[in-house]
């Protein structure tokens, strides 16, 4: 467990290569990764969709977020952009 920011505790958990899940306590979000890459990617939605497709309780949170998944070594941050006008909402998930 993280805890630069003791108000937040988070984890991270890499699932096989294309998942890795963010959590905070019991909520998890989950971001894709690259299938089998090296250094493995961690997919993230680019500032303009974040808000659209992530869980409410990070929306407007994308910065934090991302710098936390950042520090964590062994993988590469990826944007991505959603075009679509409804992009694919991550999942949420719980322990």
């Amino acid at each position: 467990m993280h805890d630069r920011d003791a108000d937040r505790a988070f984890d991270l958990e890499f699932r096989w290569k294309e998942e890795l899940v963010y959590w905070e306590g019991d909520r998890g979000c989950v971001f894709e990764g690259g299938w089998g890459v090296q250094p493995p990617v961690t997919v993230v939605p680019d500032a303009s969709t974040w808000d659209r497709v992530v869980p409410e309780w990070l929306r407007g949170r994308r910065d934090e977020v991302c710098e936390r998944l950042r520090a964590e070594p062994g993988h590469v941050l990826r944007e991505e952009r959603g075009d679509a006008a409804q992009p694919r909402p991550l999942r949420e998930v719980t322990r």
